[in-house]
């Protein structure tokens, strides 16, 4: 028996339970609808999976987790309904990470409960993970519930942070995606803050597929993504993953520098071969900026060295098996 058939012995005997992550926090208006959606969609599977639909509560205010305990009585026989409660709220990202921590599914998908996200997409997700895909991201072609001036923003900022991170994922930005048990293994085994749930799950490594999708108007409430948040957001990724900025900061004053070293050799020319006596003026704003320079080519080292302690400290897995070839002994 090859090495990879030993390794995937466990697969011949998968649950088949899916997991579905709803974070969730004052959405009493559309989770009611949400719930529907997904029963109707559920019962297609009703011999082939066991659904595990799991909402992970960031401290709601409203009857969300009501309406939820009340609709979970209609539930179909393959699938079951459960609510996490989070002791403080800490925002939809650390709400995702807790759904990936305690999930159970050979395969999870993650998803909004605010009824913009298509219950479609799950049989999408089940379609290419039955072809043997790992990581599978629904890339938003269009947020229908935002206007033009906040899409085209969304798509900068997603733009911004692909740049300063230097992580490989859609321009237009992702928040719904399904991964195998194997992915979601190795996201439990990074124990990060203040880090972007996609951004971790992308610097693991493996190779992801992605298709488009239109986002829904919401069905009832209004978002909770206000602009701060994600201001947030985007400094947590760009600091998160990337040293780039650090790098820009030393490039910067190491040109600065350069360019005043020349100045310093034109003044001297100019005093020493050509005779010239230079103004008050001209040696101060060059001892000014040289000074300047300096000390910004310093903090953008000093960053650097800050960064690789950070990316130290962090103990990220350095690597991470996809395939095994070769033999070894069947223990068996």
């Amino acid at each position: 028996m090859k090495i990879d058939e030993l390794y995937k012995k466990h697969l011949i005997d998968k649950s088949n339970i899916i997991s579905i992550i709803l974070p969730l926090y004052n959405e009493e208006g559309s989770i009611c609808f949400v719930l529907d959606e997904l029963f109707d969609f559920i019962t297609k599977y009703e011999c082939k999976y066991k659904f595990e639909i799991t909402f992970i509560d960031d401290c709601s205010t409203d009857n969300s987790v009501r309406n939820i305990l009340e609709k979970s009585k209609e539930s179909p026989q393959n699938s079951r309904v459960s609510i996490v409660k989070l002791s403080k709220n800490s925002g939809s990202h650390i709400a995702i990470t807790a759904g990936l921590n305690v999930s159970r599914g050979d395969l999870v998908i993650i998803m909004a409960s605010d009824g913009q996200d298509p219950p479609f997409l799950i049989e999408k997700f089940i379609h290419l993970w039955g072809k043997g895909e790992k990581l599978i991201l629904a890339s938003r072609e269009k947020n229908l519930d935002q206007g033009y001036i906040s899409n085209k923003i969304s798509k900068l900022a997603w733009k911004l942070m692909n740049w300063s991170t230097q992580i490989n994922m859609p321009s237009t930005g992702c928040d719904v995606l399904a991964l195998d048990r194997k992915v979601v293994d190795s996201f439990n085994s990074m124990d990060e803050r203040n880090t972007t749930f996609i951004f971790r799950i992308l610097s693991l490594g493996y190779r992801y597929i992605d298709f488009s999708y239109v986002k829904r108007e919401r069905y009832a409430g209004n978002s909770k993504w206000n602009f701060f948040k994600k201001i947030s957001i985007l400094f947590d990724a760009i600091t998160g993953f990337s040293n780039r900025p650090l790098r820009l900061i030393t490039k910067l004053g190491l040109s600065i520098f350069l360019i005043l070293v020349l100045r310093w050799l034109y003044i001297f020319l100019k005093v020493y071969i050509f005779g010239e006596t230079p103004t008050d003026l001209l040696i101060i704003v060059n001892t000014i900026l040289t000074s300047t320079s300096v000390v910004v080519l310093l903090l953008g080292m000093i960053g650097d060295y800050i960064w690789r302690i950070l990316d130290e400290t962090r103990k990220r897995p350095i690597y991470e098996i996809d395939v095994i070839e070769g033999e070894i002994f069947d223990t068996k």
